[in-house]
C-alpha cells in the first residue's frame, strides 16, 4: 500500500508543480503542497491539518486529495474522523481508482473504534469484492482479529490458519502466527480447568464415600475406597505437575508478546489480558490443587 500512496504523491506533486509555474502559487495549490510533503515524511498531524485545509478549496475536492487525507488520519489513529471521511469520500466519488482502498480503510476504522460487528460485515464484503487484491490477508487478518477480540477463537483460529497456510509471505503471517498460539493455549488452559473440575468432585465423591463406609462398618479401612482415594490423589498430583508447565509456558508466551510488541504495533491490549487471565486461572487452580492436597494428607 506505500507503494500506491508514493506513486500518487509523486505524480499529484508534479501536476501541482506545472501548475503552480504556470499560473503563480494560489492557496489551494500551496496547501496541498505542503499537505503532501508533510505526508510524504510521515508528519501525520501536520499533513492532516493541511490537507483538511486543502479539501475545503473546490480545485482541491477530489478522489486524490481525500484518500490521501483519509490514509494520513489511519496513519495518526484519527478512526472517527477517517470513517467519516470515508464516508464523504464514497457519497462524492462512488467511481474513483481508490474505491477499494477506501472501503479497506473503512472496515478497518470501525474495528480500531471497536465496532467489530460492523467491522467484520465491511472487511467481508471487501473480500468479497476484490479477492486478489493486495491487502486481502490484512483484511483477513482484521476479521479475525475481530473474532479474537469478542472472544470467538473458534472462528478466529480458522482465519488466522488460512493466512499462515495460504500467505505466509504477507506481513500478517506472523501476527496470526502469534495469535494461534495465545489461542492454543488458552484451549490448554480450559481444558486443565475442566480436568481439575471433574477430578475435583470424583475426589470428593469417593472421600465422602469412604466416610460412610466407616461408619457403617466401624473399622479403620475400607480397601476399595481407600484405592479410589489413593488414584484419585495421584491424579491430582499430575495435576499439579501440568500447572506448573502451564506457569512455565505462560512466562514463554509473556517473552514472545514482549517480542512481537517491539516488532509489530498491530498487537493489541488483548493479548495482554488474555495472558494476566491464564495467570489468573492457573494460580487459582494451583490453589484449587493444593487444598485438595491439604485434604488428603489431613485423611
Amino acid at each position: 500500500m506505500r507503494k500506491v500512496y508514493t506513486l500518487l504523491i509523486l505524480f499529484l506533486l508534479s501536476g501541482y508543480s506545472l501548475f503552480s509555474q504556470a499560473s503563480g502559487q494560489s492557496l489551494p495549490v500551496t496547501a496541498f503542497v505542503q499537505g503532501a510533503k508533510a505526508f510524504s515524511s510521515g508528519e501525520w498531524t501536520s499533513s492532516i491539518f493541511l490537507l483538511r485545509k486543502a479539501v475545503s478549496y473546490p480545485e482541491n475536492f477530489n478522489p486524490d486529495t481525500w484518500y490521501m487525507l483519509i490514509t494520513a488520519e489511519m496513519y495518526a489513529g484519527e478512526y472517527k474522523n477517517a470513517y467519516q471521511d470515508c464516508e464523504t469520500y464514497m457519497q462524492n466519488f462512488p467511481e474513483s481508482p481508490y474505491d477499494s482502498y477506501v472501503l479497506y480503510h473503512r472496515g478497518r476504522a470501525l474495528f480500531c473504534m471497536g465496532e467489530y460487528e460492523k467491522s467484520v460485515l465491511i472487511l467481508s464484503d471487501f473480500c468479497h469484492q476484490y479477492p486478489d487484491h493486495e491487502m486481502y490477508p490484512s483484511a483477513l487478518y482484521w476479521i479475525a482479529e475481530a473474532f479474537f477480540e469478542a472472544y470467538n477463537y473458534d472462528d478466529a483460529e480458522v482465519l488466522y490458519s488460512a493466512i499462515v497456510n495460504d500467505y505466509s509471505d504477507d506481513a500478517k503471517a506472523d501476527s496470526a502466527q502469534y495469535r494461534l498460539e495465545i489461542i492454543k493455549q488458552a484451549a490448554r488452559e480450559e481444558k486443565l480447568i475442566y480436568l481439575l473440575k471433574e477430578t475435583g468432585e470424583e475426589y470428593l465423591a469417593a472421600k465422602e464415600e469412604y466416610e460412610r463406609q466407616l461408619r457403617l462398618s466401624g473399622v479403620d479401612s475400607t480397601s476399595d475406597a481407600r484405592r479410589r482415594i489413593l488414584d484419585l490423589q495421584r491424579t491430582n498430583a499430575d495435576l499439579e505437575r501440568r500447572v506448573l508447565e502451564l506457569e512455565n509456558e505462560n512466562e514463554e508466551l509473556q517473552e514472545k508478546l514482549n517480542d512481537e510488541i517491539a516488532k509489530n504495533g498491530d498487537i493489541k491490549s488483548g493479548t495482554e489480558f488474555l495472558l494476566s487471565d491464564l495467570k489468573r486461572k492457573a494460580e487459582y487452580t494451583k490453589k484449587l490443587l493444593e487444598e485438595k492436597q491439604g485434604e488428603g494428607k489431613n485423611e
